[in-house]
């Protein structure tokens, strides 16, 4: 069996990042952030993404990236383009 991995993927850069105080309740992952205002943690999160970008891209990946908005579409599901492999 060969070895699966995207020659390609879709980012959306993140125009609002904040953590939500609803959900920060109950979830781990979610700190609070030793940045105090909004539009530096928002400069935090995009150098972020742009790090993970130039990464992908390092190691051959094309990274099509789209900026976001608050009227941006957010997919559902992720269609997958693997190959099936009969048994």
């Amino acid at each position: 069996m060969e070895a699966q991995s995207a020659k390609a993927v879709v980012m959306i850069r993140p125009c609002r990042f904040f953590p939500n105080p609803e959900t920060a309740l109950d979830n781990a992952f979610q700190q609070a952030a030793a940045i105090e205002s909004e539009a530096e943690l928002n400069a935090h999160a995009q150098a972020e993404f742009d790090r993970a970008v130039e990464k992908l891209k390092t190691v051959g990946v094309t990274v099509h990236v789209f900026d976001d908005t608050p009227l941006t579409a957010k997919p559902v599901t992720c269609p997958s383009t693997q190959s099936r492999v009969s048994s």
